[in-house]
């Protein structure tokens, strides 16, 4: 069991995979530019996560990790209000986050080993949502929640490479949500 420090070191590490992922892209992941964006000595990286494929593990765990805690932030709004509130924050203060994430998703086309940790990892941060699905009286909440999940990450996808002046992604959920024959909240008609 490694010391508090040493988790804290790790977690430094990771914070630095996931943003050297999020600006530089798959490529630019190497254990010297984590390093180099965390300010550590060279080799920390390769001490923490000896192979790339195990700091690719180590960058989804962390993904995974903050999906799970940012997800329930938003489960009092609603399920159309918050799922909204969730693609903005993965479009906007996110966003270095969300192309990591979606750099592990092209990286998975070609690992099925890190294909198996993505569905178990979002499994885990699919957890709230399905819980919110059931609330509003879902009979399929696995099957609702992949809809509504693939559809978040469809448009946060289209917003990040093609930015919008706003986006404004509650329309298309609200429409989604009663398609399922869900209720959202009380506030689905707001604007």
């Amino acid at each position: 069991m490694p010391s508090p420090q040493e988790r804290t070191r790790r977690d430094e590490v990771v914070e630095a995979a996931i943003t050297v992922l999020g600006t530089q892209g798959a490529r630019g992941l190497t254990h010297r530019a984590v390093d180099a964006e965390a300010g550590l000595p060279a080799g920390t990286t390769s001490n923490h996560f000896r192979t790339r494929g195990a700091l690719l593990t180590g960058v989804l765990a962390g993904l995974a990790e903050r999906d799970f805690s940012v997800a329930g932030e938003f489960a009092d709004d609603g399920l159309a209000e918050g799922a909204a509130r969730f693609a903005r924050h993965m479009a906007g203060p996110d966003r270095v986050a969300t192309l990591a994430r979606y750099a592990l998703f092209l990286e998975a086309a070609w690992d099925s080993q890190l294909r198996l940790q993505l569905e178990v990892a979002g499994a885990r941060a699919a957890a709230p949502l399905r819980a919110l699905l059931i609330a509003a009286g879902s009979n399929q909440p696995d099957l609702h929640a992949k809809l509504l999940l693939d559809h978040i990450e469809g448009m946060v996808l289209h917003e990040l490479s093609r930015p919008s002046e706003v986006f404004r992604p509650e329309e298309s959920l609200r429409l989604l949500v009663s398609a399922m024959g869900l209720g959202g909240s009380p506030s689905t008609t707001a604007t």
